[in-house]
């Protein structure tokens, strides 16, 4: 208590000082704080939707990756680039006085944006200004700018992909004609197949020579068939333009019976395999029914006339067998082909025999590569149907896209500490630099002060006398304290009017020092301090 007494009484001789300080200093604070520069907060909210035919094709189309835009989403939104060309649309760079002021803008907005990401599907976009409309156009351009520049690279992704996929399905296409040009060529050069082995080849070369004995074996057959069958043929001719000999000489018979008896044995054979009607056979009954009507006329004739007057080539058996001379020798001609074809098959195959490792390894590099040709061919077909239906939705604005939920709207109140908590606190400091003051003041003053200080020095104290005013003094101290009160009594009613103007929300002090350009004065005044 008497610390507290002691404390009390210091500042009550220090109340002048105490007062002045005090008072002064709040009301500078709280004047000061009318002519603080506001500051206005314009804000944006952007939700990320997905769009319902997104999961709906799922697997079905792929859309750029809008977790890597989010990463990137606060420098990609506060890169030089965005923002000069926002401040542009906004004609700041006109507004500007000299380039390096447009540039320091940039430079500001860049540091006094702020993106808040909550989630992976909201974010907020904010910026703080002294001007309420630039800070509310700044906002709604930047987002819609961010916005627009998002979904056209998103679209240029997907068209650049369908495009990229088109290109490369074309050049694999390409690539996979050629090669399977390149094989088809190889096997016609090599004669090798795809399912051809050693194996199958020396099995084929066996059997074709196998082939080949018996194919001999039926020509030497029909060779020597053909040679007797012409040998007929010859002498049949021989004995039908011969004079004084006929047919029937060289058979070792003689007269019509004979003859009869030899075309009676021909239409026997025909008729095994031809009916009446046949030509041949009906031409020989003609000439039996001749033969036989003549015997009988003239029972002994002259066989020359009948000899002279015989044509081999229309004696049937003279036809017959030329016709089956004829036929074997066709089927010689053919069988000669096909020995000629066994032939040459079976040196090609020898031939493919001896280079088929080396060509086999060759034709199964040629065959690997075209069916990792032929599988990468197939994905990118694959893909290109998948790019295309991508490009569709993007086209469509179907997929993942940015929605402005609430754009900016033009602040009205400026942000950061109220001006009455300012005020406040400038009551406060006011006190406390006071308080400060008075007690430094009374450290710094070594004057005794009473009995006790000199008691502690160590010096007796014999009689105290009281101080004494006079009349003339203590008018001079009566009127020092009005002039003092009434000067802290001044302030702390202008302090009281400004807190009563601000707690009852008036904007009469604010209008007047707009009205009277105070706070373009107090602005260039501090410039020019600066």
């Amino acid at each position: 208590i008497l610390q507290i007494k002691k404390y009390l009484h210091a500042l009550y001789n220090r109340r002048y000082l105490f007062l002045l300080i005090s008072v002064t200093t709040a009301l500078l604070i709280v004047i000061a704080s009318f002519f603080t520069p506001k500051k206005y907060e314009a804000k944006s909210t952007v939700f990320i939707e997905e769009n319902v035919v997104n999961s709906l094709m799922k697997g079905i189309t792929v859309s750029p990756s809008m977790t890597d835009r989010i990463r990137v989403l606060r420098y990609h939104m506060l890169s030089r680039d965005i923002i000069s060309r926002v401040l542009k649309k906004l004609e700041m760079d006109v507004k500007s006085e000299t380039p390096d002021a447009f540039e320091g803008l940039i430079r500001h907005c860049q540091e006094t944006t702020v993106i808040t990401l909550r989630g992976s599907d909201l974010f907020f976009v904010s910026f703080v200004s002294a001007d309420p409309q630039f800070a509310q156009n700044y906002i709604n351009t930047l987002v819609n700018t961010y916005v627009e520049e998002n979904l056209a690279a998103k679209r240029e992704e997907s068209f650049g992909a369908n495009r990229f996929l088109s290109e490369q399905v074309s050049f694999y296409k390409k690539k996979l004609d050629e090669i399977e040009d390149e094989i088809n060529t190889y096997r016609k050069k090599t004669g090798i197949m795809s399912t051809a082995s050693e194996a199958s080849l020396l099995e084929e070369i066996k059997t074709r020579e196998e082939d080949l004995k018996g194919l001999r074996l039926k020509k030497l057959e029909l060779t020597a068939g053909v040679n007797t069958m012409r040998e007929q043929l010859n002498m049949m001719k021989s004995s039908a333009t011969s004079q004084g000999s006929s047919l029937l000489d060289l058979m070792g018979g003689s007269g019509d019976d004979m003859r009869i008896d030899a075309l009676r044995s021909q239409l026997e054979e025909l008729l095994m395999v031809y009916n009446d009607q046949y030509p041949a056979v009906v031409k020989l009954r003609e000439q039996i029914a001749e033969l036989e009507k003549r015997q009988a006329a003239q029972p002994i004739q002259d066989p020359g006339p009948a000899v002279d007057n015989f044509n081999p080539f229309e004696d049937p058996v003279f036809v017959d067998l030329k016709m089956r001379m004829n036929t074997a020798q066709a089927e010689l001609n053919a069988l000669l082909a096909r020995e000629r074809e066994f032939l040459d098959q079976i040196e090609q195959n020898k031939k493919i025999l001896a280079n088929f490792p080396q060509d086999k390894k060759i034709l199964a590099d040629m065959e690997r590569e075209r069916n990792m040709t032929q599988n990468v061919y197939e994905t990118l077909l694959e893909r290109v149907g998948v790019a295309e239906v991508s490009k569709q939705m993007e086209v469509a604005d179907k997929a993942t896209t940015f929605r402005i939920v609430d754009p900016a709207i033009l602040p009205t109140f400026p942000v950061g500490a109220k001006r009455l908590y300012k005020m406040l606190f400038g009551l406060a400091l006011g006190i406390g630099a006071g308080l400060a003051a008075a007690f430094a003041r009374e450290k710094l003053d070594d004057t005794v002060k009473d009995a006790d200080a000199l008691r502690a020095l160590g010096m007796s104290v014999l009689a105290e006398i009281p101080l004494m005013f006079d009349e003339q003094q203590a008018k001079l101290v009566r009127k020092r304290d009005k002039l003092v009160y009434s000067y802290a009594g001044f302030c702390l009613s202008l302090i009281a009017v400004m807190i009563g103007h601000d707690l009852l929300g008036l904007t009469v002090l604010d209008q007047f020092i707009a009205y009277a350009k105070l706070d373009t004065l107090i602005s260039g005044v501090t410039e020019l301090i600066r």
